[in-house]
């Protein structure tokens, strides 16, 4: 018996430490180290009902956002059927895997115990990652001797640009298996913490990745003003890494240093495309031409349903489909996806999908402002939720370009996310009430 609890911690802490570096090798083992938290859970848990219904009606809310894209599927298939090869009501369908995931995740959390050699071992390959992209930064190729794809640092996801995005998705859940980890002492390993910290931040600057390092500093942004006892921490980061950066562009190493002034200087080529306006409206002027066009073609499409959309991959298929675009529109721009988690929520479920995702964006907010609110008074708030807590919030802020929210790439970080958001901060609900 003794053994088989010990082999349980084993597998728990090889799930939960390995999942955030899983996505260096591949889609694949996302998807199968997901599926592994949803059989153990099948096997070990007795009491689903009670992690299906949390308090904060998130696993709820996703429930029903996952229903309306799958109900608006089906009433569309007609349509969709004829722009595209593709299943897409079963790949609606299974959409709903990902709320399992998450209760799944959260179950494991709420077994485990963390053993901290799993943190450090998983730190370890993370460095290592960090590395390969200063190495390719300062060589051009890394140390599996890929080139860098358009001047920007991809290291060893080949010709993908989600290297900023993956630092910029994968520090937050970092820092929150840090503070659970070493919740005792984690002023002792500050200097660590601070690091790790550093090393990220430089080079997912230096990445070219717009996105991913506006997210970045705006978790950064919060975190320095939400967690007081690491605020010093956060402020030396930004000094520290600003020197860095400072640096590396005055003495000019580094191999894409002309490729980041393209993508950062608002005067260059490749930004004058992006700031062409396609409309005179003054709140999209400062936005760049392409997302714009996203919005106005699902503004087009939801004509037809503005409540219930027109159903999974619908921006993509009716807009470049077999059929050619059925919602042409005057400085519309196509693409696989809106590029916004709430515009592709509109097209494929309408306005009941984007109700139920802006209600758990909405929910989280209140939790922010509560904490906000909690700074100034004298009672000593839990760290590790509020930082738990922000994690969530800036996956899900919503001004902002995004990626695909029904990819497994994305869904597998919001998963692990919101599964240690749920289990932390039942985990502080009952320390509160006892």
């Amino acid at each position: 018996m003794k053994n088989l609890n010990l082999d349980k911690q084993i597998l728990f802490n090889f799930l939960i430490f390995f999942f955030p570096i899983s996505f260096l090798v591949g889609r694949a083992i996302v998807e199968l180290l997901l599926f592994v938290f949803f059989v153990t859970t099948l096997f070990y848990c007795k009491k689903w009902k009670d992690y299906f219904f949390d308090k904060n009606y998130i696993t709820i809310l996703l429930s029903l956002y996952y229903l309306s894209v799958f109900f608006s599927t089906y009433i569309n298939i007609e349509i969709l059927g004829q722009t595209t090869d593709q299943n897409l009501l079963l790949k609606s369908l299974i959409n709903f895997r990902y709320v399992i995931y998450i209760v799944s995740i959260w179950f494991v959390f709420q077994e485990i115990k963390l053993d901290k050699r799993f943190f450090l071992i998983t730190i370890f390959v993370y460095l290592i990652f960090l590395v390969d992209g200063y190495f390719q930064f300062f060589t051009g190729e890394n140390l599996l001797g890929y080139n860098m794809a358009g001047g920007r640092i991809t290291s060893i996801f080949k010709d993908e640009y989600i290297f900023g995005s993956y630092i910029q998705k994968v520090i937050p859940i970092m820092i929150t298996l840090f503070f659970l980890t070493f919740e005792k002492n984690i002023t002792d390993k500050s200097i660590y913490f601070l690091l790790v910290l550093v090393l990220s931040t430089v080079i997912i600057l230096l990445s070219g990745d717009r996105a991913a390092i506006l997210l970045f500093s705006f978790f950064l942004a919060i975190s320095f003003i939400f967690i007081k006892s690491y605020r010093k921490v956060f402020l030396i980061n930004f000094l520290l890494s600003g020197v860095i950066l400072f640096s590396i562009v005055n003495f000019g190493v580094g191999k894409n240093l002309a490729a980041l002034d393209a993508r950062y200087n608002p005067s260059s080529k490749t930004n004058a495309h992006y700031k062409q306006t396609i409309t005179s409206h003054p709140i999209f002027k400062h936005i760049p031409r392409d997302y714009i066009g996203h919005f106005l073609v699902v503004k087009e499409m939801t004509k037809d349903n503005i409540y219930f959309g027109k159903g999974i991959k619908s921006f993509r298929f009716m807009c470049r489909g077999k059929l050619g675009n059925l919602y042409p529109v005057d400085g519309g721009v196509c693409s696989t996806h809106p590029h916004n988690y709430y515009l592709q929520s509109l097209s494929a479920a309408g306005l009941f999908g984007l109700f139920f995702l802006s209600s758990i964006f909405v929910l989280i907010s209140i939790k922010m402002l509560n904490i906000f609110f909690g700074l100034f008074k004298k009672e000593t708030q839990n760290e590790l939720m509020i930082v738990s807590t922000i994690t969530v919030f800036v996956y899900l802020w919503p001004l902002i370009p995004t990626g695909n929210f029904f990819s497994n790439w994305i869904a597998g970080f919001k998963c692990f996310a919101l599964g240690l958001f749920l289990f932390i901060n039942s985990k502080f609900n009952s320390e509160k009430n006892k």
